[in-house]
Formats: structure tokens, sequence, C-alpha cells
């Protein structure tokens, strides 16, 4: 660019402009391996990311098993022979649950601040979500089958949240970066968890609403429940349905780039 002032000075303006073309290409050339460089940083942040959450995630999940061994074990002593001790380790579980929750809130930071997931975050709300009920019930020593059944949902979220989170880690892997490829900077950058795992995600989520509203309707016709309990969930799943229709819009209009 120097060079190519003094020539202009000069009048030599066939040399200027020949400079300037070099120094065109040159720019051009640093531009490129600038966006080659942030795009390496962004996979191994991605790869950090991903890892650290698997990571976090199958702890939950070793924690969730051992709170639903307890609740399987509380249920399985008859009601007449229920006491005290009943009521304590019940209590016991829900400070354990509720230790769970804390991981998770953890978790849903580390997304929120990379910001290009959205229906993965949405899962892992409304795990929370049933985590804090299975708290609450716990604490009130309620051991039976909707405590069962929210616990197994929440396990098998956890389960389908560490294979996805694994799948998303090989799939980084192997990919191999097109060179020559220009890629942005910004828009360019590849997002944490892919539309298709975005996708599976959501259809998991419905998936578990349909189950849940079953297992209800079960329970009503055997009347093992009370009616404000069955009134209560129900509104429940009448909000998760809501939530999963926004966030599938969310998908649509590309909020997750």
């Amino acid at each position: 660019m120097k060079e190519a002032e003094e020539k202009l000075k000069e009048a030599k303006r066939k040399g200027a402009a020949e400079k300037q073309e070099e120094a065109i290409r040159e720019l051009e050339q640093a531009k490129a391996e600038l966006e080659e460089i942030l795009r390496q940083l962004r996979e191994e942040q991605i790869a950090r990311l991903l890892a650290m959450l698997e990571a976090r995630f199958r702890k939950m999940m070793q924690m969730q098993q051992e709170v639903y061994i307890g609740t399987l074990r509380l249920d399985a002593v008859p009601s007449r022979q229920r006491t005290h001790n009943h009521e304590i380790e019940a209590s016991r579980l829900s400070g354990k649950e509720s230790l769970i929750v804390v991981e998770v809130d953890k978790a849903l930071l580390l997304l929120r601040e990379d910001g290009t997931a959205v229906a993965f975050p949405e899962a892992i709300e409304q795990m929370r979500d049933d985590m804090q009920q299975v708290v609450q019930r716990l604490a009130r020593a309620r051991v039976g089958k909707i405590t069962q059944g929210i616990e197994e949902d929440i396990l098998e979220a956890l389960k389908e949240m560490v294979e996805a989170l694994k799948k998303a880690q090989k799939d980084l892997e192997d990919k191999k970066p097109l060179k020559g490829n220009p890629t942005s900077g910004q828009a360019g950058d590849p997002p944490l968890i892919d539309i298709l795992a975005e996708l599976r995600m959501i259809r998991a989520l419905q998936m578990r609403v349909n189950k849940r509203t079953d297992r209800y309707s079960k329970l009503i016709e055997g009347e093992q429940t009370d009616s404000d309990e069955l009134v209560e969930a129900l509104r429940r799943l009448a909000e998760r349905e809501q939530r999963i229709h926004r966030v599938t819009r969310d998908l649509q209009l590309g909020k997750n780039q």
C-alpha cells in the first residue's frame, strides 16, 4: 500500500494499480486465513462444550437413577407399615433431586451462553420442571406411580441427551473442512447442535407428552389417584404442548442461527 501511494505521487499510475491489486489479493488471503482460524476456534469451542455437557448429563443420569431406585424401594413398603423413617428417607431423596436440579441449571447456563440451540434448551427446561415436581412430591413422601413415571421420563430424557451429545461430537470429528470455501466469521459459524438433532429432540418431547397423557388416562380408569392431582398434571401437559409448538416455530424461523 505504501509503495502504491509513493507511485501515485510520482504519477506512475500503472505501477500503482499493480501494487494496489497485489495489496487487495494479500488482504483477501489474510481474510480467508483469519476466517479459517475463527472456524477452527469455534469447532474447538464446540468440542469442549459438548464434552462438558455430556459429562454433566452422565453425572445427572447416575444421580437420577439412585433417586429412582430409592423411590421404588420406599413404594414397596406397604402403607400400613410406613413410619416416620419412611418420610425422612423420602425427604432425603427430595434433597438429592434438588442437587440434580442444580446440575441442570449449570448445563442450561452453558447452552444459553452459546445461544445456537433452540430445542435442546427447551428439552432441558422441561426436564427441569419434571425434576422440580419430583422434589416436591418426594418432600411430601409421595412415592407412587405418578412420581415414578416422572422419574422414568427424566431418565429417558437424560439418556436421549447423552446420545445426542455423543453423536454431535462424532459428527464434529468426522466433518472435513472444505478448503477454499470462504465462510463468514459470524453467520457461517456452526451451531452447537445441528438442525436434525434439534428436530429429533422435538419429536422426543412430543412423544413424552403423548406417553404421559396415556399414563394419566390409565390412572383415571384405575382410580389410582385423586382428581385434583390429575387436573394439575393435565394442565402442565397442556402448557408443555404449547411450549413444544413454540420451539418448533422458533426452529422453523431459524432462531438457532
